[in-house]
């Protein structure tokens, strides 16, 4: 929730509609994240596993960030993602409608500092994305990007924090 404050996202002149967010400590939660993702987190060290979903003009997101404990622990575990079969399950509920729950979607993995991130994004209507759905690689990279910033400015905060004591 810290990462992904309010009831929408607006990036540029684009306003996403927030669904549901989910948090939990067992990062290898099959209702959560495939098997094979659950296991790199879980044998990685992976401490807390959040996911948040977002909506427009029927293409959805899902993104989920998984907490380490070290910078290091993110980047093995990013490693060993393969994203075509070790991704995040979409977040349904709110704004958002169930999506890619047996529709080929488009997945992304990366991370940064402490956190490792993932994104799966398709259609509500159940439609599978191909190369030419400009809108599902546009609202995937969005989200990633702008989850990319919140990690940023979260360590900022931290760090200012930590120089202040």
């Amino acid at each position: 929730r810290i990462l992904f404050p309010g009831t929408q996202l607006t990036m540029g002149s684009t306003v996403y509609k927030k669904g549901t967010t989910s948090d939990t400590k067992n990062c290898a939660a099959t209702d959560t994240v495939q098997a094979s993702l659950g296991k790199i987190l879980k044998a990685d060290g992976c401490t807390q596993f959040m996911r948040v979903s977002y909506t427009k003009d029927g293409v959805s997101v899902t993104v989920g960030v998984a907490v380490f404990d070290t910078e290091a622990q993110a980047a093995k575990a990013k490693g060993q993602v393969n994203t075509k079969k070790d991704i995040v399950k979409s977040l349904s509920g709110g704004a958002v409608k169930a999506f890619c729950n047996s529709a080929i979607c488009r997945t992304t993995s990366n991370s940064y500092g402490r956190y490792a991130y993932f994104t799966i994004a398709g259609f509500a209507s159940g439609k599978n994305v191909t190369e030419k759905d400009t809108a599902v690689f546009g609202i995937g990279d969005n989200l990633a990007e702008f989850t990319f910033r919140q990690i940023h400015r979260r360590g900022e905060a931290q760090a200012s924090t930590a120089a202040g004591e």
